[in-house]
């Protein structure tokens, strides 16, 4: 009976690999060019930006999620270009993640951006990467906005639908009324 091939490479016995570690992908190789001074790589993982069957600026990109010191990058090279995608960690406000039937999608959200990455591969890695070191746990705490609270006519309609719905008596509704308006 044949062996089926893995679908992703496993390095038997190259230097500087561990036995049954995965092999790095093209795109993360490439993109090592690409790194700045003391930027290290923390994570990768491959998949896609844009949707399946996509055009213009949806158009599906395979490549690589990879996580730096720095930033969160996807990154593609191919034939006639390259696709690069950047966010600094420390600007990362929220990570949204969906799982249906083995089909992952993180989002990455900053202020003004946000990058959504789809793949079918183990994600648990860099996720807690993100996690650790994005600014989406570490940052000041926002203040909060304070809640406005119902203007009288808000109060007074609120009120009424009650009574109407019979869940206060006629004079219940007589002395909630007076307080609302003493408060005008």
């Amino acid at each position: 009976m044949a062996r089926a091939r893995p679908t992703v490479p496993v390095i038997e016995s190259v230097t500087g690999f561990r036995k049954g570690q995965v092999a790095e992908s093209k795109h993360v190789s490439v993109f090592r060019s690409k790194l700045r001074p003391n930027e290290t790589i923390h994570a990768s993982c491959n998949g896609y930006i844009g949707e399946v069957m996509g055009s213009g600026d949806k158009r599906q990109h395979n490549g690589a999620l990879i996580v730096t010191s720095e930033r969160a990058v996807f990154y593609r090279k191919g034939w006639f270009g390259e696709v690069l995608e950047t966010m600094p960690l420390d600007k990362i406000t929220s990570i949204e993640r969906k799982t249906i039937l083995g089909h992952k999608v993180v989002r990455l959200h900053t202020s003004h951006d946000q990058l959504e990455f789809k793949t079918f591969e183990s994600w648990e890695h860099i996720l807690s990467v993100l996690e650790e070191r994005s600014g989406s746990g570490t940052g000041p705490v926002p203040i909060p906005t304070p809640i406005r609270p119902d203007s009288d006519v808000d109060r007074l309609k609120k009120l009424a639908g009650l009574r109407e719905a019979g869940l206060i008596t006629e004079d219940e509704f007589a002395a909630k009324r007076a307080d609302i308006l003493a408060q005008v």
